[in-house]
C-alpha cells in the first residue's frame, strides 16, 4: 500500500466523519423537535463537501472515478447547503421552518444512498 492510497483512505474516513457530524447533529435537533441548525452539523457539511471535492481528484494513478455520480453527489450537497441557508435565514427571523430542516436530513440520507447504491459501469 503506497502513500497516496493511504492518503485516499484517510480522506474517505474524514468524509465519513463529516457525514456523521451532519446527520448526527441533524438527528439530535430532530429528536428535540428543534428545527434549527447547530455548529456541529454545519461543520459536518463543510467537512463532507471539502473532503468530497478532494476525493474527486484521481489519485493514486489508475483510480477510476465515476464523474456523473460525483456530480450528482455534489449537486445534492449544494442543495443541502441551500436548505441550510433557508433554515438559518428563518431562524434569524424568528420563524423556524420544519420543511427545510427535514429536507436537510432527507438529502443527507439521499447522498449516503447514492454513495452506497450507485455502482458505475
Amino acid at each position: 500500500m503506497n502513500l497516496l492510497t493511504v492518503l485516499r483512505e484517510l480522506l474517505v474516513l474524514v468524509h465519513l466523519v463529516g457525514f456523521a457530524l451532519l446527520l448526527g447533529g441533524w438527528a439530535a435537533q430532530a429528536v428535540r423537535h428543534r428545527y434549527a441548525t447547530t455548529t456541529l452539523f454545519r461543520t459536518g457539511l463543510g467537512v463532507m463537501i471539502g473532503s468530497g471535492l478532494l476525493l474527486a481528484i484521481p489519485f493514486p494513478a489508475g483510480v477510476h472515478l465515476d464523474y456523473l455520480k460525483l456530480g450528482v453527489k455534489l449537486a445534492v450537497a449544494l442543495a443541502i447547503g441551500g436548505a441550510f441557508g433557508v433554515v438559518i435565514t428563518r431562524e434569524k427571523a424568528g420563524r423556524p421552518t420544519a420543511v427545510a430542516f427535514w429536507t436537510i436530513g432527507a438529502l443527507a440520507l439521499l447522498n449516503a444512498g447514492i454513495a452506497i447504491f450507485w455502482h458505475g459501469a
